[in-house]
């Protein structure tokens, strides 16, 4: 492990989607990740 703190992200995927949706954006989900991912330990 690379020292950095474990995060454990939780998603719902049909309300995220929904709500993007509704507000018309579009989530970049590889950058979403990086994003995560450069703050901590991404459990999986």
């Amino acid at each position: 492990m690379n020292g950095l703190e474990k995060i454990a992200l939780l998603i719902d995927g049909a309300n995220l989607y929904s709500a993007t949706k509704a507000l018309g954006f579009d989530i970049d989900y590889k950058r979403l990740l990086k994003e995560f991912q450069s703050r901590g330990y991404l459990l999986r």
